[in-house]
Parts: C-alpha cells; structure tokens; sequence
C-alpha cells in the first residue's frame, strides 16, 4: 500500500507541440506515475504579504463557482528559483518588446500625420489618448517589475521621450495650421 503524501510535487513543463512525440512520452511517463492533471490554470506568483491578501480575495471570487488550490513552495534550491526567475524576465521583457513595438508605431502615425497634413483637433485629442495609453501600460509594467533591471527599461524610457517630443511636435504643428 502506498503512504498517503504529506507534501507534493508540482512539475511546470512546457514542451512543443510538434512533433507529438516529445508530448505525448513526457505525458505518459507522468501518468505512469500517477500524476494528476487538473483542468485549472496556473499562475506563479511571488510568496509577500501584498499578493497573499489579494490572492485571499481573489480565491473568495473563484470558490463562488470554481475550485481554487493554493500551493506555497518552501525554499527552493537555486537553480529551480533561477529557472522562475528566468520565466519571470521572459515574460517581462515580451511585454516591454510589445510596449516598444506599439510606441514605435504611435511615432510612425504622427509622421503619417504630419506628411498628409492632417491637422484637426479631433486628431490631435486622439494621439494624446493613446500616449497616455501608452504611459499607463509602461507604468503599469514597470510598477510590476520586481525583478532585476531589464536593460529594456532604458529602451522603452527613450522610446516614450520620443513619442512624447514627436506628439508635442504634431500638437504645435496644427496649433499653427488654424
């Protein structure tokens, strides 16, 4: 008979999807061993008291229709906190990548703006909507960047300087247009 775990084990693994074959051994090999594979998603989140009282609310909201587990890691050895934290800088620095990509073609509109001499207030309004947008996604991002500085950071503060001169340069033009 098998002892009843005091602790478990959870294995986060990411495998492509083609070829199949990868998949499905790692798949089976687990089964093998019993492992359970609910149908929940998964999130990683740093253990402080700020996301432990938020994910309590949070749980309020899933458990009224769902089920909720929550799993605190002891002390992981280094090179599996490594591996999370390199997660965590992927993720982060796609979503600076995005926030760059959408900057770059904020300033590319302004241009386009400004070669068809399109000058109107409505236009005007309509580009400083989107660049505050813009700040508040940065903002947002970079309040929740907690981890070591992304040499992207610097990237994106110069990119939103730019948007910032090319939207003041674009809102003097059509001041002069009227």
């Amino acid at each position: 008979m098998i002892k009843k775990p005091s602790s478990w084990i959870i294995v986060l693994y990411d495998v492509p999807s083609e070829p199949s074959k990868l998949k499905v051994r790692v798949w089976r090999d687990f089964k093998k061993l019993g492992a359970l594979y609910p149908q929940m998603s998964l999130c990683i989140l740093p253990n402080n008291e700020g996301n432990r009282e938020k994910i309590e609310k949070i749980s309020k909201i899933i458990l009224s229709e769902g089920k909720f587990v929550k799993i605190t890691t002891t002390e992981l050895d280094k090179k599996e906190h490594d591996e999370i934290l390199d997660i965590y800088r992927k993720e982060r620095d796609k979503q600076y990548d995005e926030i760059v990509e959408e900057c770059e073609e904020f300033i590319d509109e302004i241009d386009l703006n400004i070669r068809n001499n399109k000058f109107t207030q409505e236009e005007v309004e309509e580009m400083e909507e989107v660049l505050d947008g813009l700040h508040r996604w940065a903002g947002k991002a970079l309040s929740l960047d907690w981890i070591d500085e992304s040499p992207k950071i610097l990237e994106l503060k110069e990119l939103l300087k730019k948007c910032q001169d090319s939207m003041d340069h674009f809102a003097g033009l059509s001041f002069h247009k009227k």
